[in-house]
């Protein structure tokens, strides 16, 4: 139960998390598209893309970072730990200085690299100055950041997620109050962000972890050769995942022009909120996944594994079921300005892959827990090569332009979550590949009644013309699909666990 109650807390607490952030970034999305023009607003994810572009070198030895410290950690070797934690600082510290040059070029010549108006060129700049700024310095001091990993303390993380979101706003609100509307206004406060998160691992790796200490001179080669043996396969997963996920943007620019673009980068807006969404609630259920293996407690896992999937699957639901019928009425409330019909079919296109990811990322971290990463990073990398070839074969041959690219990144999502990812994790955790595929289907299922509530509710109410009518539709197409989801996915006792604890949080 003690377990079960800390994820509860973990999943609360990185929920209004996200919430905060959807919110600012909700609020500010319209008012730049319509103060700058869709064309500006593409410049903000493309900044955010080369950071990731740069993390390919990076992701070797931060990613392993939190898995390593918190194997040896929960094995109870601390000074074991204490090694893989200051190995990691220096090598993270090392790479952050060989990659401040390459970034100041990037900066420097960006228009040389990407379509980039005139009149927009020293506002651009300086959005990637930030953002790379940001990169270093996140990057520079990862080691800390493991510490809500390593002690399964994720709402803490999330606390402070909150409290650097709500300074965003503020300061974000205010420039844009008392100065001319600009792009890099963003990665500025992102960066202002950083610093205070930064501030906070420090603090918490003191107080959380009093038996591991920055020491430069505890760094060994062999912990940073282990790390790196394999880390360097989730740098060809961030390699892959660039070529499946956010070079899409880069391509648009080069091959479909920086106005389509700017529309297909709206278009990516809340299904962007929504990966966001995926990502930090796998990144709750992971740490305890991560525990159970360092104990070999091999029927806890099968169990946290199948609970997490179907968890994710029920939560994902219901934003993205509700915006495949409703996406048109959203984009046209929340961008008015803008093509609604052209954002909401160009967004469906996105928004599908994410109903099966939302299901299978979970099942795709088993990579990392059981420290089984070559295959799968192979595998992903020859997936995000062809995703690319024909992306930019079908954009340059055909007429179909902008729409070339979700559709190729569509079919490839399905043969990377339900070919290659469930078969492959079954064999790392020697379990019948049936086990993985039942929760898969049964998250998925939870997307497909949500959508069929939703057709079922316009089909009976037409208009969802104000943000009222959109909500209430948003509110009552929820209830009646959780309801009959929540019958689905869990069993009886996890029904009655959920609840009580619920129940416990709200004091009733």
């Amino acid at each position: 139960m003690k377990e079960q109650k800390r994820l509860l807390v973990n999943l609360i607490a990185t929920a209004i998390a996200f919430a905060v952030q959807f919110g600012v970034n909700f609020i500010l999305t319209p008012y730049i598209v319509n103060s700058l023009g869709s064309e500006a607003y593409s410049y903000i994810p493309i900044a955010t893309n080369f950071v990731g572009y740069a993390n390919i070198v990076s992701v070797a030895v931060y990613s392993m970072t939190s898995r390593f410290v918190s194997v040896e950690y929960n094995k109870g070797r601390p000074d074991r730990a204490e090694v893989f934690f200051n190995s990691a600082l220096v090598s993270n510290l090392v790479v952050s200085l060989a990659l401040l040059i390459p970034s100041i070029l990037v900066t420097l010549n960006i228009k040389h690299i990407i379509n980039v108006p005139d009149n927009l060129l020293p506002d651009v700049q300086l959005t990637f100055g930030f953002a790379f700024a940001n990169m270093l310095l996140t990057l520079a001091t990862s080691a800390f950041g493991s510490v809500y990993y390593v002690t399964n303390r994720l709402d803490i993380n999330a606390r402070r997620n909150i409290e650097g979101n709500v300074l965003r706003a503020v300061v974000l609100i205010a420039l844009f109050s008392l100065l001319p509307a600009k792009i890099y206004f963003l990665n500025a406060t992102v960066l202002l962000v950083g610093v205070y998160l930064v501030s906070a691992n420090f603090y918490y790796t003191h107080k959380l972890l009093p038996d591991i200490h920055p020491d430069l001179c505890k760094s060994t080669w062999n912990a940073i050769k282990e790390m790196l043996s394999s880390g360097i396969w989730n740098s060809f997963n961030q390699a892959s995942n660039i070529m499946l996920t956010t070079l899409d943007l880069f391509l648009a620019n080069l091959f479909a022009g920086s106005v389509a673009t700017g529309q297909y980068s709206v278009s990516k807006t809340v299904p962007n909120f929504i990966l966001s969404v995926i990502t930090m609630l796998v990144g709750v259920f992971v740490p305890q996944l991560t525990i159970y293996y360092a104990k070999q407690q091999k029927e806890k896992l099968a169990n946290a594994l199948s609970y997490s999937i179907r968890s994710m699957g029920f939560l994902c639901s219901f934003p993205i079921g509700f915006l495949l019928v409703f996406g048109k009425d959203f984009f046209h409330l929340w961008v008015p300005s803008q093509d609604a019909d052209m954002l909401h079919w160009l967004s469906v296109l996105t928004l599908i892959p994410l109903a099966i990811s939302c299901c299978t990322e979970v099942v795709y971290n088993i990579f990392t827990v059981t420290n089984k990463l070559r295959t799968p990073a192979v595998v992903l990398f020859i997936l995000g090569i062809v995703n690319t070839v024909a992306a930019i074969t079908l954009m340059k041959t055909t007429s179909m332009g902008i729409w070339a690219v979700p559709v190729v990144a569509l079919v490839i999502s399905i043969i990377r979550n339900l070919v290659f990812t469930p078969v492959y994790a079954s064999r790392c955790l020697h379990m019948p590949v049936s086990l993985v595929y039942a929760p898969i289907v049964r998250g998925m299922v939870c997307t497909v009644a949500m959508t069929l509530v939703c057709l079922c509710y316009r089909t009976i109410v037409h208009g969802t013309g104000t943000w009222f009518t959109f909500l209430a539709a948003a509110v009552i197409c929820s209830c009646i699909a959780g309801v009959a989801n929540i019958m689905v996915i869990f069993n009886k006792d996890e029904r009655r666990r959920f609840f009580s604890m619920i129940a416990s949080k709200l004091r009733l």
